[in-house]
């Protein structure tokens, strides 16, 4: 069965996707005289900035995970949904679940996300673990725990690599995954595991580019391989992964690194569902949209976030799959689908770029504003916390996390670092 979407004389916008893309899009509906169906596999919204905080016990998973129905309280025209997308229909507009009843539509926005990219590697896919969703960040936590507990019972894992970690990628979540590891490790670790002599547990960076942070400038690429350094954590460029084992990494050059624990964070690509759509994607599966954010052969579909090819009008390049991408799309995708509704004029995305920033360590961060300008340390951090603090999606969420960084700037505590079993 078929649900009308004029049933209630209304149209409907159906949302997939409950992330940054999707909640942008449905909130910025709110005063439309529209039925607003939001659907997602989980029935919560991810800030994923901050995963790699939760995969090192910074962070308790609810700062990070807030419930999508929560957001759409007092937004009568929406509706929240929990099921998994099993096919779509642009010709019929119609979307099937696992589940639920078929819903078709008027408008659709598609913000269902990316997945991860591993380029073939051997191995990969079976014994890297990537930080893409809230629960990689769990099972990393869980598995980085869990190594150094067999290695406090029995030290000789401790020769065998166990503690050591592979970091893949040189981009903004390679770099703060190693950085906040290795303060973990230096950190609370040393204190935890007074057994485990210190020095022993090796985390490496490996970026198959000539440097790291190619966004950057060259002053903050010297100033991050500084700062990571200055954490051990060691830095391998121009190198490419070639095979992963569980205990062991083989890199092309012939170099192999005794490791138990191998963190992907080399690239992403569109969500596999849109390869089933028959529709031109580009080499990272990612859907290729108009100005106005919509498939050029289905102008009611609007593709938003990490599954669309968004091209920024003024250098034509590919704009990058990250947050502030993802929720502007979003909202001028809801905005316009709005617009069109109450038929008043739509005009092109344009994205507002606010600046490249990450976060090294404690009191150790990178800034690259719009035009140049550069900042980097303490003050970098300050700019990071106050960014990544308006993002959040509630007050409340806010309130958790200035207080769980608070307590870990003064105290080095990381007390989210337990594995609960289910």
């Amino acid at each position: 069965m078929v649900t009308q979407a004029n049933a209630n004389g209304r149209p409907r916008v159906l949302v997939l996707g409950g992330g940054f893309a999707g909640i942008g899009a449905a909130q910025k509906l709110k005063k439309s005289d529209a039925e607003v169906v939001v659907v997602d596999k989980h029935d919560y919204h991810t800030f994923q900035p901050l995963l790699y905080q939760v995969a090192t016990g910074l962070l308790d998973q609810p700062t990070v995970g807030h419930p999508i129905r929560d957001l759409f309280h007092g937004q009568d025209n929406a509706r929240v949904h929990q099921d998994r997308v099993s096919a779509i229909d642009l010709d019929e507009q119609k979307v099937e679940f696992d589940e639920l009843e078929a819903l078709s539509y008027d408008y659709l926005v598609l913000g269902l996300g990316a997945e991860v990219n591993f380029f073939d590697v051997a191995g990969a896919a079976e014994h890297a673990f990537p930080l893409y969703t809230l629960s990689d960040a769990v099972r990393l936590k869980n598995h980085v725990l869990a190594t150094w507990e067999a290695a406090d019972r029995k030290p000789a894992h401790v020769e065998d690599g166990a503690l050591n970690v592979v970091v893949v990628g040189g981009g903004p979540t390679g770099v703060e995954t190693a950085g906040a590891l290795a303060e973990l490790y230096n950190g609370v670790f040393k204190n935890d595991y007074p057994d485990v002599p210190p020095g022993l547990a090796k985390i490496t960076l490996v970026e198959a580019g000539p440097e790291i942070f190619p966004m950057f400038k060259p002053d903050i690429r010297e100033y991050t391989v500084q700062a990571l350094e200055k954490r051990g954590v060691e830095v391998v460029t121009g190198d490419v992964v070639e095979s992963i084992a569980p205990t062991r990494t083989t890199l092309k050059s012939g170099k192999v690194l005794d490791a138990h624990t191998l963190v992907w964070g080399a690239g992403l690509q569109g969500n596999e569902l849109v390869q089933s759509l028959g529709l031109e994607l580009d080499r990272g599966n990612r859907i290729g949209v108009d100005a106005e954010l919509r498939i050029p052969s289905h102008p009611e579909v609007y593709a938003v976030g990490d599954v669309a090819a968004i091209a920024d009008p003024k250098t034509q390049k590919t704009l990058p799959q990250l947050g502030s991408v993802a929720l502007q799309s979003g909202e001028h995708a809801g905005e316009t689908i709005a617009n069109v509704i109450a038929g008043k004029k739509t005009k092109p995305f344009k994205y507002h770029d606010k600046g490249t920033m990450a976060a090294i360590g404690r009191g150790s961060a990178v800034v690259q504003m719009l035009g140049g300008r550069t900042m980097k340390g303490k003050a970098a951090s300050m700019a990071w916390g106050t960014v990544h603090l308006a993002l959040l999606p509630t007050n409340e969420d806010r309130a958790k996390a200035v207080t769980e960084w608070a307590g870990a700037g003064l105290t080095h505590q990381r007390a989210a670092r337990i594995t609960v079993e289910t």
